[in-house]
């Protein structure tokens, strides 16, 4: 029994989420499952990857970690068990696991068998429900991976391109914004270690918008104003001290952000 944490497209209101929870229950009582969000924007492979990414480090070794957003459900797309940076996860082969099958972390993979664990029908629109959750289950009372199917080269899962921001031909950074939180920051791809030793400053700009520098905290700029930062997810974030950023600018996910350092970094 360790952690299982649930990120999904599901929202709160409906009843996915708490059935997906009670099936895992059913199969293993003692499990302890964690909500990290269930407010992923329909479909978005994308954003749930980059979520994934942020969340995952902070459970324990031999946690458990089930992405369901799955715009591919009831097709021939397959099911994952990734065992990875010593925690496991499953999820639908679309890419959103793209952050922890990197080579680095040696991730061993494994397709799922629907029919070593399906508990009865098995619906082509929920299969949160019907193969997910009792997978979880079985891996969470302690049954090994290798009972729900064949293992598969890493090589072979997909993965989604253009995560990465990339550094421009005036040796700037180009990125994009991946996730917009509860507080309206606008959340980018921009790696804050990226960011270090400018010593000449910098300039971001997105959608028309241009700032000066980074600040420390959201606090640092006068009420109001627009700012940069390195938030708690190690990423460039732009925001607006004490108000929404995202509905001040207009700016959303995918839009371009640049950063130009003027140093010539």
């Amino acid at each position: 029994m360790g952690l299982i944490g649930l990120i999904t497209d599901f929202g709160d209101c409906d009843e996915y989420a708490g059935v997906m929870k009670a099936v895992i229950l059913g199969l293993d009582p003692r499990a302890v499952i964690v909500d990290v969000t269930h407010a992923i924007e329909p479909q978005d492979i994308r954003q749930a990857a980059f979520v994934l990414r942020s969340a995952y480090r902070f459970f324990p070794p031999g946690s458990l970690l089930v992405v369901v957003v799955d715009p591919g459900v009831g097709t021939d797309r397959a099911i994952l068990c990734v065992e990875s940076d010593g925690r496991r996860f499953l999820a639908p082969d679309n890419g959103v696991l793209s952050f922890v099958i990197e080579p680095s972390l040696s991730p061993r993979c494994r397709v799922i068998d629907p029919a070593a664990v399906a508990r009865g029908p098995v619906s082509a629109t929920f299969h949160g429900r019907d193969l997910f959750a009792p997978a979880a289950g079985r891996l969470s009372r302690g049954e090994a991976p290798f009972a729900l199917g064949p293992e598969i080269p890493a090589q072979r899962l997909r993965h989604l391109e253009g995560l990465q921001a990339e550094r421009t031909p005036d040796g700037g950074l180009l990125g994009r914004i991946v996730h917009v939180d509860r507080f309206g920051n606008l959340i980018t791809n921009i790696e804050g270690d990226a960011l270090e030793g400018a010593r000449g400053g910098m300039r971001i700009y997105a959608g028309g918008i241009r700032i000066e520098g980074l600040c420390r905290t959201y606090a640092d700029a006068a009420p109001g104003s627009l700012l940069a930062l390195v938030g708690s997810r190690g990423m460039l974030e732009i925001a607006v001290c004490g108000d929404h950023a995202a509905a001040r600018t207009g700016i959303g996910r995918g839009e371009p952000v640049r950063v130009e350092f003027l140093d010539g970094k």
